[in-house]
């Protein structure tokens, strides 16, 4: 593929092409090393051939630290907006100059987590974190404390009649969090707080008063219209409802329980939701769940634990016969199709139950390290075996699609963010550790009625206790 096409004597700047080892401070070091010449590097380092020898933990490093190198080569240096998706093998076009609040809060998290582990100074992260948020506090559009989805990454205006997004503004803030509270910089915490502190939960909860008994949060609005839908099931909506819970005192602590919890049988096991499965990783990137139930007995860390695992169970007994699919190749997820952009789901998703086109995402089954280490890491090696085409100057391409003989082109952002916060919570628990540190999350958690619970074994307890 691609990434084969060309072997320059240029790249050898950035890797030694005998022991695959990168030096990945030259792309983080400061003038005088030339602009012209960190690009062209840079634009050179992407084309070089990748190592057989990549396996286990060395292979997940590597993924994360591509993760983590995609936010700061994406993140623009003066609004600090960062692009919502990027060519994975060859430049990007003038439509990858998008920027998303989402991919924004994965890029605080990364200057966070690359200070962690000295991937990047801690001086840089603090002043590209200090940048963005200023950014996002002063001159970002936003409405009632809730920010507009889609922005372009210059100028900071709204692109692509973006609605006003509280899934994604949640993402943002919980990125805010976990750098602040990682970073530990008065100046960022404070800019941080005043933000956190603008959010008005009421305007999206009563829809702008129209609905004023209404608890549940809108999904958004766009033109001043609310979005038809709320935030009423469990899925990553679980962040929207503990950051409220732990930002806004006039919220009752039911409010965790005023959305549905449904429920899906697979394989003579029930699971919450179903779905795709960045619907049970996007919280807990954060928020820590292991060990701990709700005031319903609901186990979620365990719930997202036997959902990776039907997945993996689907995969290898596959149904649908479709090429490439094993026990170690799996992975359902919002990711690129074929044609477009499609959320695939087992059991259960969004566009019918057990909704399944062919199209794998291998940066969804890595970001389940912090949910089944020794599933994720197999996946990883398998699908850099038998997809190494795939494998690109940011890790993993979003989808492969092996009965179609295609994988995408592109990276997206928050599938970077997903994929390096669950690696790294599967090393050292860092950012669950680090997110949970913020008094905001744990009062959150507290109201929520989560407690620590002792039965044994983390992965043999029962998702639902009996009544």
């Amino acid at each position: 593929m691609a990434r084969h096409l060309l072997h320059l004597t240029s790249c050898r700047i950035l890797i030694h092409l005998t022991t695959n080892e990168f030096d990945w401070g030259v792309l983080t070091r400061s003038p005088p090393f030339p602009i012209a010449m960190f690009a062209s590097i840079v634009a050179l380092s992407c084309l070089a051939p990748q190592h057989a020898n990549l396996r286990d933990w060395k292979l997940l490093d590597d993924n994360s630290r591509r993760a983590f190198q995609y936010f700061v080569d994406r993140s623009d240096p003066v609004t600090g907006i960062t692009q919502d998706r990027s060519r994975n093998f060859v430049d990007d076009t003038p439509e990858h100059f998008v920027g998303s609040i989402a991919a924004i809060g994965f890029a605080l998290s990364a200057y966070a987590v690359g200070d962690h582990r000295g991937w990047m100074t801690h001086d840089e992260a603090v002043k590209r974190s200090r940048n963005v948020v200023k950014y996002m506090l002063e001159k970002a559009p936003k409405s009632h404390g809730w920010y507009y989805h889609w922005l372009n990454v210059k100028t900071g205006k709204i692109e692509w009649n973006s609605e006003v997004s509280t899934i994604d503004s949640a993402i943002l803030f919980c990125g805010m969090i976990l750098a602040e509270q990682g970073l530990k910089d008065k100046e960022l915490s404070a800019m941080v707080n005043k933000i956190l502190r603008g959010i008005d939960w009421k305007y999206m909860q009563t829809n702008g008063g129209e609905k004023p008994e209404k608890r549940l949060v809108s999904m958004g609005y766009r033109g001043g219209k609310f979005l038809d839908s709320d935030w009423s099931e469990y899925s990553e909506n679980a962040m929207i409802y503990l950051l409220a819970l732990g930002l806004d005192a006039s919220q009752k602590d039911d409010l965790w329980e005023s959305f549905e919890r449904k429920r899906y049988r697979a394989y003579g096991k029930t699971v919450l939701s179903g779905g795709p499965l960045f619907m049970h990783q996007m919280s807990q990137i954060f928020y820590d769940f292991k060990g701990k139930r709700d005031r319903l007995g609901i186990d979620y860390w365990a719930n997202s634990r036997l959902m990776t695992l039907l997945q993996k169970q689907y995969a290898t007994e596959n149904p649908k016969r479709f090429a490439g699919y094993g026990k170690n190749i799996w992975g359902f997820s919002a990711c690129d199709v074929p044609d477009g952009y499609g959320a695939q789901g087992f059991p259960g998703g969004y566009l019918g139950d057990n909704f399944d086109n062919g199209t794998l995402a291998a940066p969804a089954a890595l970001a389940s390290m912090m949910f089944t280490p020794q599933e994720s890491m197999a996946a990883a090696n398998a699908f850099y075996a038998e997809h190494s085409d795939a494998y690109g100057r940011y890790g993993f391409s979003s989808g492969i699609n092996p009965s179609k003989h295609w994988r995408s082109d592109d990276m997206i952002g928050i599938d970077q963010g997903q994929m390096m916060l669950g690696i790294e919570n599967a090393r050292d628990g860092w950012p669950n550790k680090t997110f949970m540190s913020s008094p905001i999350s744990q009062l959150g958690m507290k109201r929520a009625g989560f407690r620590e619970t002792k039965e044994g074994p983390v992965e043999n307890r029962p998702v639902l206790l009996k009544p």
